[in-house]
């Protein structure tokens, strides 16, 4: 079935529904929210208000996004939380018309303004998890009795967040291969409001130099 989602959907509906879909999964993932509670809210929310082959559309797209959204805010986290994402992908996409959902990743220009919203809000979700877990660590460690288990936390919260950092600078990196109309500046669009974001919120260089790397490192895989 072929979709014309940018006839059915404006570029603020689109918007407005990529924000609610991005902050729904990020819920989700980090067990805030229960999936079948989450797909219950999200027929409830934003897309409750439109016409039959509006809420076609716009199921399709949420469950691109939470596909797109589970391979980048997942890898720091502990396996169940790629597994909620698979069951709220798995009760949106109950609901796509046959074939709209492949038909839409093969089409990269379609939909472009809720594909840049939805990058944007995943950027923003994944350079404040860098922020706040800098944050936290200029405020001291976390403090652990036994020496052993203080070095085994230490090792594995380390490979957590590089597993997070390689996830960010690998979405962000794909953004020009994903997209190819307007990928590359999507990238510099995001990079420039997200450090304002942060820059607003966080007052300490050293969180803003590592939101940056993530930009810069994502840069330099492109070349």
């Amino acid at each position: 079935m072929t979709i014309d989602f940018d006839q059915l959907l404006d570029s603020d509906a689109q918007s407005a529904l990529a924000e609610e879909i991005v902050t729904t999964t990020a819920a989700v993932v980090s067990n805030a929210s229960a999936p079948d509670f989450a797909a219950h809210m999200l027929e409830q929310g934003f897309s409750s208000g439109l016409s039959s082959e509006q809420r076609h559309a716009a199921v399709v797209l949420q469950t691109y996004a939470v596909r797109c959204a589970k391979e980048v805010l997942t890898p720091a986290l502990d396996s169940s939380a790629a597994e909620r994402a698979e069951t709220l992908e798995a009760s949106l996409q109950n609901h796509c018309p046959a074939d709209a959902l492949s038909a839409l990743e093969k089409a990269p220009h379609a939909a472009a303004a809720f594909k840049a919203a939805m990058c944007r809000s995943m950027a923003r979700k994944c350079a404040e998890l860098a922020a706040a877990e800098m944050d936290r660590l200029k405020k001291g460690k976390i403090t652990i009795l036994n020496e052993q288990d203080e070095k085994i936390f230490d090792q594995q919260h380390a490979e957590r967040q590089q597993k997070q950092t390689q996830a960010t600078t690998a979405f962000l990196s794909s953004l020009p291969q994903r997209y190819p109309d307007f990928g590359r500046s999507l990238f510099d669009d995001i990079r420039q409001h997200v450090q304002r974001d942060i820059e607003d919120r966080y007052k300490s260089p050293d969180i803003h130099a590592k939101v940056d790397s993530l930009f810069a490192d994502a840069l330099a895989r492109m070349s």
